[in-house]
């Protein structure tokens, strides 16, 4: 239910003040879910908020944010031992 909750607030608080609390409230889900894959949802949906440009890159800027942090954390995943807290 936490989980569900941080999502929601992954969504509303970057949409209410701006695009950039994205990036720490996305570390701070995989610190805190260990593997959090919604966030790759939330990058979505603000991708389709926000507008960065033309190009594919700048049009997916989230996502591919998401997908590179999900990933840093599934690599550090069998390295590092660290309890999920939520």
């Amino acid at each position: 239910m936490l989980r569900f909750f941080y999502f929601l607030a992954l969504i509303i608080i970057p949409v209410l003040f701006s695009w950039w609390l994205f990036i720490p409230l996305v570390l701070l889900a995989v610190y805190l879910i260990k593997l959090p894959y919604e966030i790759i949802i939330a990058g979505f949906i603000l991708d389709l908020v926000y507008y960065f440009g033309d190009g594919f890159i700048a049009k997916h800027l989230l996502v591919m944010f998401s997908f590179l942090v999900l990933s840093v954390a599934l690599f550090l995943n069998s390295k590092v031992h660290w309890r999920k807290i939520i």
